[in-house]
């Protein structure tokens, strides 16, 4: 979390965030991202010539670099954050992943009885790994010299990652027992479930993070996420009933013009993939931008509250614009838009600290001692990191 007195105004085109009422005497904080695109640009620049270069070895090291340009230009209360995670631990991880996802992709080219071991064995690792993601993820962040933590236990982490793993395996596997492929739609079923199986997840990473001394806390119910999804499938349904109207009109127009002609079934085809496509880019946005609201507007530290004011449409625009702009410079505006992005965020959220910040922070910096240190400190070690 960063905290700056609300003095600078947000890039331009974003949307202000909504600050928060308390006490007279709270502090009302804005984060501010100080880099710039350009800075970035070279960063990801070379970090992606040096990845090529090293067939993907150097990764591990650009993410560091990626993330401590990022942590180390977002200020709050006039301090900034700072990641000091091991390249080594992240190579590890992605090694692990590698491993893992060849061996899932050919498992089921060898033997229904090998793939079956194979994705169980994946079963019973990944829980257990991607919880160990979590807390390398937040041990190597710190703000004020203090480190943030993670505290989620391991059958909690098999709680809330199995559903998923049974949701994106399942329908091989079933596809392996029953070629007709008649029980997928078990599976399919499931996916009903996907909205509170997410709010679960969110619980899990935003309730058990600490910062020092100090435990996060966060009171959302999992079930309030049915309704951004069932708003996003209205919204989903009703453009697609806008876009068959709409090539119901169109399509025997330019029909009567270009009967016959090769490139008509070409035309249609890419005119209903880029519907599609807008449709995706304005509904993925609003999910993002409903949910993080939110989850970040819910989660607090002892004396700390957050909020997230962010716009769906202003975000959609962004990403939209953001899209075009990298598929016209075929990639190369990537890094500009990921900075864009991170400003949007960033301007939309604010930090509100009851009585005093600095009173707040001091009872943070209270760090663990004795066998919770050393249990960081193996983790650590030990540490895989299986994200991007």
């Amino acid at each position: 979390m960063d905290d700056h007195l609300l003095t600078s105004p947000p890039a331009s085109g974003l949307p202000p965030a909504a600050l928060p009422t308390g006490e007279p005497d709270d502090a009302v904080l804005q984060p501010v991202f100080t880099g710039s695109a350009q800075e970035y640009f070279r960063i990801w620049i070379v970090n992606l010539m040096l990845t090529v270069a090293t067939l993907g070895i150097y990764s591990a090291w650009a993410k560091v670099r990626r993330l401590q340009y990022f942590d180390r230009n977002t200020q709050l209360g006039g301090a900034v954050f700072d990641f000091r995670g091991n390249p080594i631990a992240i190579l590890r991880g992605r090694l692990a992943a590698a491993v893992m996802l060849g061996a899932y992709h050919y498992a089921f080219g060898f033997s229904t009885a090998v793939a079956l071991t194979i994705v169980g064995t994946l079963a019973l690792m990944l829980p257990y790994l991607l919880r160990g993601a979590i807390r390398f993820r937040l041990q190597n962040t710190r703000y004020r010299g203090v480190a943030f933590s993670f505290t989620g236990s391991v059958p909690g982490a098999y709680s809330v990652f199995v559903p998923f793993i049974v949701l994106f395996v399942g329908p091989a596997v079933l596809v392996a027992l029953d070629p007709t492929g008649k029980t997928v739609a078990l599976v399919g079923l499931l996916y009903l479930c996907f909205p509170y199986l997410y709010g679960r997840l969110k619980a899990y990473q935003h309730g058990h993070a600490t910062y020092g001394a100090a435990p996060s806390s966060y009171d959302v119910s999992p079930w309030r996420f049915y309704r951004y999804y069932f708003v996003a499938f209205g919204l989903g349904l009703l453009g697609s009933i806008v876009v068959g109207i709409g090539a119901a009109v169109l399509i025997p127009l330019f029909k009567s013009f270009l009967d016959g002609h090769p490139a008509f079934a070409g035309l249609a085809l890419i005119g209903g993939a880029a519907a599609g496509y807008l449709g995706f880019l304005l509904l993925i946005p609003y999910m993002a931008v409903r949910t993080a609201n939110l989850v970040w507007s819910h989660t607090t530290f002892p004396g700390i509250e957050i909020r997230s004011a962010m716009s769906a449409r202003a975000f959609a625009r962004l990403q939209v614009v953001n899209v075009v702009l990298t598929l016209l410079t075929l990639g190369l505006f990537r890094p500009f838009a990921v900075v864009r992005t991170h400003r949007f965020r960033l301007a939309a959220m604010t930090v509100v600290a009851s009585a005093s910040f600095e009173g707040a922070l001091a009872k943070a910096a209270d760090e663990r001692t004795g066998e919770g240190a050393s249990g960081d400190g193996a983790a650590d070690f030990f540490g895989f990191d299986l994200s991007l």
